[in-house]
C-alpha cells in the first residue's frame, strides 16, 4: 500500500536536507580541529606509498585517499570530504533500495532516515571509522544493484554487480559476509533463482575477479600481514566448546542489540501499534523476502563461525555492512500502519536527532575539556610540530611511537617520511635527519616498542642512550592541561643503519 508523500518532507526537500547535513558535518570537522583521529592517522601513514595491500585491512580506502592527497594534499579536509560523501551515498542507496522493495516514497524515506537512529552509522562512522564506512556504502550499492538485476535481468546489472562485489571486498573484508548472504538469499527464492543460475552470472564473476585478483595475489604472498588482526575474533581454543558457544552467542547478541536496538525501539513506538480498524495486509513481494533472508543468512553465518571456529568476539561496527539492512527490513513490515501522521512524527523525530548530532559532534571537542574529557581531536599537534621545528627538526624521517602520533605529525611535516611499528617502510633514506618521537604525556621514558623498532634501523644503542628532550603545548579548547611529546633528534647518515624491512 503506498501512501501519498508527506507534504513537508517530499523527496527533493529530504535530499536537500541530507546534503546540507553532511556539508555542515564536513565544515564543522574542518573548523573544530586540524588533528586526526586514530583511523584517520593510520591512513595518513599508509598513503605515503602505493601498494597492493597494507595489512589486515583491504586497500581501496587507502588507494582512494592516495589519489586525492596527490591532488589536494594530505589534510583533514580531504579525509572529511571522503567520509561525508560515502555516508551520503549510503543513505541514498538505502533510500533507492527501499523504494525498489516497497514502491512507496514515504517508507523509503523512513528507511533512509532510520540510519540516523543507528549509533554506529550516525555517530561512530562520522567520528572515526574508515573501512567500515566504505564497506557499508558498497553493501548498500550492491543491494540496490541486486534488486535491479533480479527484477530486470538486464546485462548491465550483471556487470555492475560484479564490479560492486569486487570493489566491496577491496573496501572491507567482512563485506564478503553480506555478499554471500545476498547470493544465498536470492538463490533461495524461486522467482529470483533463474536470474542467478544462468550464464550471465559468469560475467559478474569475471568482473569480480578482474577487480580483486591483484590484491589476492598480494595476500598470498603476505598472508602474515593480512592475518595480523585475526586475534580480534578471540577464537577460544583454550576453553571448552560449551563455554566458547556461550561467550560467542552472548557477544553476537550484544553486538546486534547495540547496533539496532535503539532503532527498533523507536520504530516500534511509531509503527508497531495497531491502528483502529486495521486489517492485515498481504505478504510482501520477493524483494522484501530477499531483504529478510539476507539478514537471516548473514546472521546464520555468524552462528556458524561461533560453532565451527569458536569465535567469541563480535563488535557492532563489524556488523555494519550487514545490519545496515535493518531499516529496509523494518519498512516491509505492516505497510498498513504507515499513516501520514505516523510517518510525519517519525521523520520529525529523526530530524531532531540529526540536528542534535550536528551540535554534539563538534561539541564534544569544543566543550569536552570543560568537564575533563579530552579526545584525540583536542591534541595540539600543530603547536607541538611548531615546537619540534624550533628544536631543530625541519624535515627528514620521523620514527613515531605509533600510528596516532605518526599520522598527525605527517599533517605538519608533509615533506618528511613517517614510519611507525604498524607502518614500516621498505626504503628509508639514510642522508636525512631522523626524529624519534612519542607521546610523553603520561610516561616520559622512551617506549620499549619504539626502542626495539628503531634500534639498528634508525639509531645506534649509543644514540638511544642519550637523554630525550621534550616539547609540550596545551590541549586545544583547554587552558589547564598540556600534552607532551618526547623526542630524540639524530643527525643524517647513521653508520650501519639499515632500511626497515617489509
Amino acid at each position: 500500500m503506498a501512501s501519498q508523500s508527506v507534504a513537508f518532507l517530499n523527496r527533493r526537500r529530504l535530499f536537500i536536507f541530507l546534503g546540507l547535513y553532511f556539508a555542515l558535518q564536513f565544515v564543522f570537522r574542518v573548523l573544530v580541529s586540524n588533528s586526526a583521529e586514530l583511523d584517520e592517522a593510520e591512513q595518513l601513514l599508509l598513503t605515503q606509498h602505493l601498494d597492493l595491500g597494507y595489512g589486515s585491512q583491504p586497500p581501496l580506502y587507502t588507494w582512494l585517499l592516495s589519489g586525492l592527497f596527490s591532488i589536494f594534499g594530505a589534510g583533514v579536509a580531504t579525509l572529511a570530504a571522503v567520509k561525508n560523501v560515502l555516508l551520503f551515498s549510503t543513505y541514498l542507496f538505502v533510500y533507492k533500495s527501499a523504494l525498489e522493495v516497497t514502491g512507496d516514497e514515504d517508507r523509503a524515506s523512513v528507511a533512509m532516515l532510520s540510519l540516523l537512529l543507528i549509533p554506529q552509522i550516525m555517530w561512530e562512522s562520522q567520528r572515526d571509522l574508515t573501512h567500515s564506512v566504505m564497506g557499508t556504502t558498497l553493501a548498500a550499492a550492491t543491494l540496490f544493484v541486486m534488486l535491479r538485476l533480479l527484477k530486470t535481468g538486464a546485462l548491465r546489472y550483471y556487470v555492475i554487480f560484479g564490479v560492486c562485489a569486487g570493489v566491496g571486498i577491496l573496501s572491507k573484508y567482512n563485506y564478503a559476509f553480506f555478499l554471500v548472504a545476498i547470493l544465498v538469499a536470492g538463490g533461495s527464492l524461486k522467482a529470483f533463482r533463474p536470474r542467478l543460475c544462468n550464464r550471465k552470472m559468469l560475467l559478474s564473476l569475471l568482473c569480480l575477479l578482474l577487480v580483486v585478483t591483484p590484491h589476492l595475489y598480494w595476500m598470498l604472498d603476505h598472508m602474515h600481514k593480512a592475518m595480523t588482526d585475526a586475534g580480534k575474533f578471540k577464537m577460544a581454543h583454550a576453553v571448552g566448546r560449551l563455554a566458547a558457544l556461550g561467550m560467542g552467542f552472548k557477544d553476537l547478541a550484544l553486538a546486534v542489540a547495540f547496533f539496532a536496538g535503539g532503532l527498533v525501539a523507536v520504530y516500534a513506538l511509531f509503527f508497531f501499534r495497531r491502528s483502529p480498524g486495521e486489517t492485515e495486509s498481504a505478504l510482501q513481494d520477493d524483494g522484501a523476502a530477499l531483504v529478510r533472508r539476507t539478514l537471516a543468512v548473514g546472521l546464520s553465518l555468524c552462528v556458524v563461525m561461533i560453532i565451527c571456529f569458536k569465535v567469541t568476539a563480535f563488535k557492532d561496527r563489524w556488523m555494519q555492512p550487514l545490519l545496515f539492512l535493518t531499516p529496509v527490513w523494518l519498512v516491509t513490515l505492516h505497510p498498513e500502519r504507515f499513516t501520514q501522521a505516523r510517518v510525519r512524527g517519525y521523520l520529525s523525530f529523526c530530524l531532531v536527532v540529526a540536528v542534535t548530532v550536528l551540535i554534539l559532534m563538534p561539541g564534544h571537542v569544543l566543550w569536552g575539556p570543560r568537564v575533563g574529557k579530552f579526545g584525540r581531536l583536542n591534541a595540539p599537534y600543530d603547536r607541538l610540530a611548531a615546537a619540534l621545528r624550533e628544536a631543530g627538526f625541519a624535515d627528514g624521517v620521523i620514527v613515531a611511537q605509533g600510528r596516532l602520533v605518526g599520522g598527525n605529525l605527517r599533517l605538519f611535516f608533509p615533506e618528511s617520511q613517517v614510519v611507525a611499528p604498524e607502518a614500516p617502510a621498505s626504503v628509508v633514506p639514510q642522508d636525512k635527519a631522523r626524529l624519534l618521537v612519542w607521546d610523553a604525556t603520561k610516561d616520559a621514558a622512551l617506549p620499549d616498542g619504539l626502542r626495539d623498532f628503531a634500534l639498528g634501523r634508525f639509531a645506534s644503542p649509543q644514540q638511544l642512550a642519550s637523554p630525550p628532550r621534550y616539547v609540550e603545548a596545551t590541549y586545544r579548547h583547554a587552558s589547564d592541561r598540556a600534552m607532551r611529546l618526547g623526542f630524540v633528534l639524530l643527525p643524517a647518515g647513521l653508520p650501519g643503519a639499515v632500511a626497515s624491512p617489509k
